[in-house]
């Protein structure tokens, strides 16, 4: 089934070139990074070390936070579509297209839905960013090393192999951390370090997707 789905939306996306997809996914970083920048700079109330970046929806400046998830579901696509249309569709790639899809719906509904902070969940909207926060961040930690794992099979992609594997693997490091940081108190820091560790994948990802010979 993911076999089918993937090609038929693989179809829908084939007028979109490598080097499209590519910035998309640059530029989606490019802006979440700047933006929770500022919202940090304009918003130091907010402890880092301990508040989720989601918090920053409840403040004065919440459009800006809440455009971020939907600004990251597009470089998630740019991500899965760009590297289905580049890589050998073994298995392995296609269940990662499959995480990065559920990555994506996993951003927007958390996205859509504001947390309870401080927590636990109390409401309804609580509780699906709580389900959608953790349906996205398990898929971003399993999708680019899934990925990367294909990348030393293809002579283009093996240039970067190396560097996406390493980076994969802090994803999956990080994220370890950040399942025990949120126990005890640090889940805000460990939130951040596990982004920026999959930015960098992607940042990655993106520029070798903008280069590709084989973009139409």
């Amino acid at each position: 089934m993911v076999g089918k789905f993937s090609a038929e939306m693989g179809l829908e996306m084939s007028i979109v070139s490598s080097r499209t997809l590519g910035l998309m996914v640059i530029a989606s970083v490019v802006y979440y990074v700047l933006a929770v920048l500022a919202l940090h700079v304009v918003q130091p109330q907010v402890n880092p070390l301990k508040a989720p970046m989601s918090a920053y929806v409840l403040g004065a400046y919440g459009p800006v936070m809440t455009s971020t998830y939907f600004v990251l579901c597009v470089g998630l696509l740019g991500v899965g579509f760009g590297l289905i249309k580049a890589l050998p569709r073994t298995w392995l790639v296609k269940i990662a297209f499959a995480a990065a899809l559920i990555a994506c719906a996993g951003v927007l509904v958390a996205g859509i839905f504001p947390l309870d902070w401080p927590p636990p969940p109390r409401t309804s909207s609580g509780r699906l960013h709580a389900l959608g926060g953790m349906l996205a961040f398990y898929a971003m930690a399993l999708a680019p090393g899934l990925f990367s794992l294909n990348f030393r099979s293809d002579g283009y992609w093996r240039r970067v192999s190396v560097v996406a594997l390493a980076l994969s693997a802090g994803i999956i490091a990080v994220f370890s951390l950040f399942l025990f940081a949120i126990r005890g108190g640090f889940g805000g820091f460990a939130q951040r370090l596990f982004l920026a560790v999959l930015f960098s994948w992607m940042i990655v990802v993106g520029l070798h997707l903008t280069r590709s010979l084989r973009a139409t």
